[in-house]
Formats: C-alpha cells, structure tokens, sequence
C-alpha cells in the first residue's frame, strides 16, 4: 500500500468530506510508553503536541510539535511516548478508493507555517462535531485539502527559517493554553534567551513574546466567531486564568472586548466579521 520511493506516502481520496467516527484530544504516555494501534476501516489523523516516535510498515519516524501523520485503514502503528503526550486526533473514513489520480500524502508531514492554520481546523471540527457536524467534517476536508496542496507544492521547503525557530513556532501553536516565557522556550529549543529573541526580530520582524500575545488573541477570536464556546471559557483555552487580563489584552489588539464580539455573532450570524487579522500568515526570507 505505501509508497516507498523517498519517505512512505499514501493514496488519499478527497473527493467528498470524510465521515467522522471518532474526534478528540489523546492523552498517552502515562501508565505505559508504548500503545500500538490499528483501525481495520479507518483512517487515523494525528496533530501532535509531543515528542516521541511512530513506527509504520517498519520505519521509525520522528514525532514533533506541529507535525501530522495520517495512516490509512489496517496499517498497524506503534507509537513511543517520553512522558506525557497529548495530541489532537480523527478517525474518519473516506468514502471513495485511493486511485491513481488520488493526490498522495506522507504518513508524517510537518505544518510549517500552516500550523496556525491547520491547529484552528482541527479545533474548530472538534468543537462543531456535536452542535455543528456538517462543519466538523467540512473543517476536516478543508484540512485535508490544505495538507494535500502543500505536499504538492512545497512552498514552505524554501521558508529559510533557523530550525530552532520553526520549533519554536511549533512549540507555540501546540501550547497556547500554557504558560509560556522566553527563557523556558529558549531552553526547549537549545539556543539562549537573546539569542532566540535575535532570531525572531531578524525572521519574523516581531519579539517572541509579541508573537505569543498574538498568537493568543487570534486563537480567541477565532473561537469566539467559530464556536459557541464562552468568553470565560474562552480565556484558559489562549493562556489567560484571570478574565480581566484577558479582556483586557483582546480589546487592546481588536479595539471591542471579546464578549461585544461574541454578541455581534450571536446577533449576526450569517455576517463577515470586520475585525482584523492577527499575525496569522507570516512573510519569510527564501532559500534555507
């Protein structure tokens, strides 16, 4: 079934949106440091938070924070955790047969610079899967699609990021609800407090901690306009135990607080939200 050629690929049928059997957050790496698995008719989607290794057809393959593997039905994994691990996850089935007109995707991709992007599909899926299933599984084609453009085009191979930040960016996206400060994060990726920060000013034109903020405050929107979650709810999942705080810091980056945008879409459901974008896509230097 794999493709063997340079990394191990699948045939992956994305004519129709999948078909969601299962959909939540995996909590592993507790009572034991080895699981293994095998759906026997579904397919397995995994958005890690952890680093470990998943072996699949006999190959050992890195897991990171920020990458996705995606398995098809009856292949056995096994997966090796260092401690806790958590990880967003979908078992879904697809309705047609992969053909050879069907686009391929490795079984281990990393986001890149899609991350923000494809963290807030997963979680949009998995917060409309009860209220909202038709958008869960729209959310989960749209991501399957992405993932699928990007492995076609490679347009994230020439990003020129230093690796320490790309794991840094990654770390990030998969920690939003933590705390998180510089020096810890610097420790996490091998390099120094100035040091990183240095590489975020030359990379990405902004401080490590502005980044995190808005980060943060594009997250809460995002779940603010996507789901009926509420603004108290809404805090803990971007980092903020205290509501005020967190009011506070949305309304300095939107102009409104957050729950004047929870009430213009409960009013408004159908309408374009007007509010701004925050550092979701960012512009990189070519050639790495």
């Amino acid at each position: 079934m794999p493709d063997r050629n340079s990394t191990i690929t699948w045939r992956v049928p994305l004519t129709q949106p999948p078909v969601i059997a299962d959909l939540g957050i995996g909590l592993h790496g507790v009572d034991r440091q080895v699981d293994d698995w095998c759906l026997p008719d579904l397919w397995s989607l995994h958005l890690y938070g952890y680093t470990g290794e998943l072996e699949v057809c006999g190959t050992v393959i890195p897991i990171a924070p920020g990458r996705v593997s995606l398995v098809p039905p009856g292949v056995a994994t096994r997966y090796r955790y260092q401690g806790e691990s958590r990880h967003l996850f979908a078992h879904v089935r697809l309705s047609a047969q992969a053909g050879e007109d069907c686009p391929k995707l490795p079984a281990m991709l990393d986001c890149g610079a899609d991350l923000p992007r494809i963290r807030d599909r997963f979680q949009t899926a998995l917060e409309a899967r009860s209220r909202l299933p038709q958008l869960a599984r729209a959310e989960l084609w749209s991501m399957l699609s992405l993932l699928s453009a990007r492995q076609s085009s490679r347009y994230d191979d020439a990003s020129g990021l230093h690796p320490s930040v790309r794991a840094a960016l990654s770390h990030i996206e998969a920690h939003l609800s933590e705390p998180m400060s510089v020096a810890s994060l610097a420790r996490g990726v091998g390099l120094s407090h100035n040091h990183l920060t240095r590489l975020f000013r030359a990379q990405l034109g902004t401080t490590v901690v502005a980044h995190i903020r808005n980060r943060r405050m594009h997250r809460a929107h995002h779940l603010l306009t996507r789901t009926a979650l509420s603004v108290k709810s809404v805090a803990p999942m971007v980092g903020f135990t205290d509501l005020q705080t967190f009011n506070k810091a949305f309304r300095k980056v939107y102009g409104v607080g957050p729950r004047s945008i929870r009430d213009r879409v409960a009013n408004h459901p159908f309408e374009e939200d007007a509010a701004p974008a925050v550092a979701l896509d960012w512009s990189y230097s070519q050639g790495r």
